[in-house]
């Protein structure tokens, strides 16, 4: 990592620390999680430009828009609270979109620096397949396109638009932190690159205000480059991302990098339910003859045959998962089992598919996942483990469920853990209580997958059993 403190060695920034400890930066490191995503997506993406190009557009465009909303309500250019939000990216910023989601009374200068944002995200879409194959890394001529494409409104009306940089001086600061990324044929993690950009561009600031802007859309540029996804950090994730932003120049960019990883992990989970809501009933014959072929090429077609490797891994998991839960019951019946009979815990499951057990808890799952913005297939696969938790006060579920993504299936399950309370036949109280789904795709290995469990079922079981504790 020699180059990398030279090419800082006489600069007078890095010399006072602004951008940190840049030999903590392990450019080495393997991608992980994201690798397996960008293949899964990769293949997905190459069956949808045969079978879908339409749907792979609707999706390409939401991307767009979902990523103009979050640069845009970051910065306060436009108030939209969440749920506007989820309605605009689903359907459009023109006048027909803003009536479809109750936002016909925005401003017109909303309307048109979220277009404007949103066309950037196109824009790159394009350009990367006009580009050479190979090319992942931005480079002083796109940053500075980028900073004129983003800033092409004139003013604000608050006045608060940041103005155009001098391009000169921003030049020498952008190729600073160009020159840091490790050249062609070191390939360093997209996301541990994207990571550096949102960080030095944020810390150096060459267009000034301006320059968060810009970071993410370079970061997103590299993102795509290697077949994933923009760069969205979502509303639940911000305080982590201006903590992990914080601590940057000491941690080797590690927190960041998993921030980015993170919103990789949410935008698959959307882009697949997406691709695969089939209309229920398609307006005209194209329609229909569309969604037979769909149907009988889901038999023949190579690629939606390795989508069965998915169910292989998530089978792994969930025996995993099973012997996890086991112990938690244990746990839980030493704690508040006392002997009188009015407090009990005890656990059970459903294995994959399941003949009868497995739409037990459907409506618990669908309305849950609907939330967090995706379909949950209960089809294709379904399987669940369960902790009961019965008191005084009534009795409390914990609810693991795993299921496939959306109404095609397109080789990615996932998981939640889900609370709620019961009292004489009704559910109160129901909640999520995973900050994010867990997920695995065709692509992923059953070692990664369990590791990445592990990590993700400890602080949402913990978050579970605190709801629990709060309500008794």
């Amino acid at each position: 990592m020699l180059y990398l403190e030279e090419t800082f060695m006489n600069d007078g920034q890095a010399a006072n620390g602004l951008l940190g400890d840049l030999a903590a930066i392990d450019w080495d490191a393997p991608s992980g999680e994201c690798a397996a995503i960008a293949e899964a997506w990769a293949d997905v993406r190459d069956l949808c430009l045969d079978e879908n190009p339409d749907g792979l557009a609707t999706v390409e465009a939401r991307l767009a828009r979902e990523w103009a909303l979050d640069v845009a309500s970051a910065e306060r250019l436009v108030e939209v609270d969440r749920s506007l939000a989820f309605r605009l990216a689903m359907n459009g910023f023109d006048a027909a979109g803003r009536d479809a989601a109750g936002a016909a009374d925005m401003d017109q200068w909303e309307v048109d620096v979220l277009s404007l944002l949103g066309d950037v995200v196109l824009w790159l879409l394009d350009r990367l397949d006009d580009e050479e194959e190979g090319r992942t890394q931005p480079d002083l001529e796109l940053i500075i396109e980028l900073h004129r494409r983003l800033f092409a409104l004139d003013q604000e009306p608050t006045g608060d638009q940041p103005g155009p940089a001098d391009e000169n001086d921003s030049a020498e600061a952008v190729q600073r932190v160009v020159d840091v990324i490790p050249p062609p044929g070191h390939e360093p993690a997209p996301e541990l690159v994207a990571a550096w950009l949102v960080h030095a561009l944020g810390r150096l600031r060459p267009f000034g205000r301006g320059s968060d802007r810009v970071a993410r859309a370079a970061a997103s540029y590299c993102l795509m480059a290697a077949d994933l996804f923009p760069l969205t950090v979502r509303r639940e994730d911000r305080n982590a991302y201006a903590d992990a932003y914080a601590v940057a120049p000491s941690d080797g960019l590690e927190a960041l990098r998993q921030i980015v990883t993170t919103s990789q992990r949410r935008s698959f989970l959307q882009g697949v339910s997406t691709l695969g809501r089939v209309p229920s009933e398609p307006d005209d014959l194209s329609g229909v003859l569309s969604v037979i072929s769909d149907q009988f090429r889901a038999g023949t077609s190579r690629m939606r045959r390795n989508f069965a490797d998915a169910m292989t891994v998530a089978t792994e998991v969930f025996w995993h998962a099973k012997g996890r839960v086991a112990g938690i019951e244990a746990d839980l019946i030493d704690a508040i089992e006392d002997g009188s009979g009015e407090r009990r815990a005890f656990a059970d499951y459903s294995p994959p598919d399941h003949p009868e057990r497995r739409n037990w808890h459907r409506k618990q799952v669908i309305d849950g996942v609907r939330r967090q913005g995706y379909f949950a297939n209960l089809r294709n696969f379904s399987a669940w483990n369960r902790i009961g938790l019965d008191t005084p006060n009534g009795r409390s579920e914990i609810l693991l469920s795993f299921h496939a993504v959306g109404q095609s299936f397109r080789g990615v399950i996932a998981a939640v853990l889900i609370f709620y309370r019961k009292r004489g036949g009704e559910i109160y109280d129901h909640q999520v209580v995973s900050r994010e789904p867990f997920q695995v795709n065709f692509r992923d290995s059953v070692a990664s997958a369990r590791k990445r469990f592990d990590a993700w079922m400890e602080p949402s079981m913990r978050a579970a059993l605190e709801v629990w504790r709060r309500g008794e």
